[in-house]
């Protein structure tokens, strides 16, 4: 599954523990992945392959099981680098695959710049599993010629279920390959992406309830642990698809705003030597910012916020100036009004604040809570326009 990091995002390591690149692609476990890996682990050892083949060892079971659980996941990590290799020779960045409880995804830096490019890479993930199947289906009719009962079984599962994990992956509803295939399609027919990711984000919605209910019967059937697992995958592909459409709008509207647009022209501004108890009274208390940039004369020389002030005692808050909390200015806190807000939002995620430069001159500021303030009434404009286009 491939999912495209949110904007500001792009660069991000990820969690869980790293284990090697591909390609420059770094490939990381989630702590959650351990959680999947003993549960379907146990299930073979335990359960499948000693009901399968009773008159072996049970070392032989759990060495099968090992192995079979291993290839498993090498096939889903093939499923991916495949989906992220096709991704980058169209252009697009790939920092990390993560290989967590429902599976893997590839983090892609960026959203494909064309139907093409969307469903070659959409379509390279099932297509490696059913190579994969094919091999190893190939491997148990040789390994049957010569090796023992349960090695055979061990190919013939990881053909079958590579064949499963190909089939699940076209079911037509984001955030799976299948949904991002018919988005390619959609989107070169219809000419808009936002089109295409709407229809396929409430198809994933609808088949995520599907498999929330489904899992429901399954539990109420006296199946558990199996109707339980539904219910989560369910959830999180909800969860997923309702955020993959958000995520689009979010980042179109980064891309096509710049800094200067939602700037602060009227800037409130400290100086230097204002003592600390005058700033929290006539700055934080009046005006209810967080921050303020600091200036002496025409000359920006720092950034205070709250929490700079919050580990002065009280009784030295008269005594003690801005000069002496604040954090000084420096490059790191210099913006151009022409920046794209993909870039701003990125940067914000450190500094709360930025001074936004012309030239040489201060001409306006940008805080994180400005920007989610102008995101959120361009996500509703851009809701009304919508729901006024469906009514029309």
């Amino acid at each position: 599954m491939a999912e495209n990091s949110p904007p500001g995002k792009g660069k991000s390591q990820p969690g869980g523990i790293k284990l090697f690149r591909i390609a420059g692609i770094q490939i990381a476990i989630d702590f959650s992945w351990f959680i999947i890996f003993f549960l379907i682990m146990w299930s073979l050892s335990a359960g499948y392959f000693p009901h399968a083949f009773p008159r072996e060892s049970v070392t032989a079971y759990w060495v099968a099981g090992l192995a079979a659980t291993l290839l498993f996941f090498a096939s889903v990590l093939a499923h991916e680098i495949a989906h992220s290799l096709v991704a980058i020779h169209h252009g697009l960045s790939v920092p990390s695959i993560t290989l967590f409880i429902f599976g893997g995804v590839s983090q892609l830096g960026d959203e494909a710049k064309d139907p093409a490019s969307e469903l070659r890479i959409a379509a390279a993930g099932p297509a490696s599993s059913f190579v994969l199947a094919g091999l190893f289906y190939v491997i148990s009719l040789l390994a049957g010629q010569f090796a023992r009962p349960i090695v055979t079984a061990v190919f013939a599962y990881l053909a079958l279920v590579n064949a499963a994990l190909g089939v699940f992956n076209l079911i037509p509803g984001f955030p799976l390959d299948g949904g991002r295939v018919l988005r390619a399609v959609y989107w070169a027919k219809k000419g808009s992406i936002y089109k295409a990711t709407k229809l396929v984000s409430d198809i994933g919605k609808i088949f995520a309830v599907f498999l929330i209910i489904w899992g429901g019967l399954q539990v109420l059937a006296g199946a558990l642990i199996g109707g339980m697992w539904l219910v989560f995958i369910g959830i999180f592909l909800r969860s997923v698809a309702q955020s993959g459409y958000k995520d689009l709008i979010l980042r179109h509207m980064l891309e096509t705003a710049r800094v200067g647009d939602i700037m602060v022209h009227d800037v409130v501004k400290v100086r230097p030597d204002e003592p600390l108890d005058k700033l929290i009274t006539n700055y934080f208390l009046h005006y209810g910012y967080k921050g303020f940039p600091v200036f002496e004369g025409e000359a920006p020389v720092g950034i205070v916020s709250i929490s700079d002030v919050l580990g002065v005692p009280e009784s030295g808050l008269p005594t003690r100036t801005v000069r002496e909390v604040m954090t000084p200015f420096s490059g790191k806190f210099i913006i151009s009004p022409d920046t794209p807000l993909t870039e701003a939002f990125g940067r914000m995620r450190q500094d709360g604040r930025l001074l936004v430069m012309e030239g040489g001159r201060f001409v306006g500021l940008i805080t994180k809570t400005g920007l989610l303030r102008f995101l959120e009434l361009k996500k509703a404009l851009e809701e009304k326009e919508e729901n006024k286009g469906h009514s029309g």
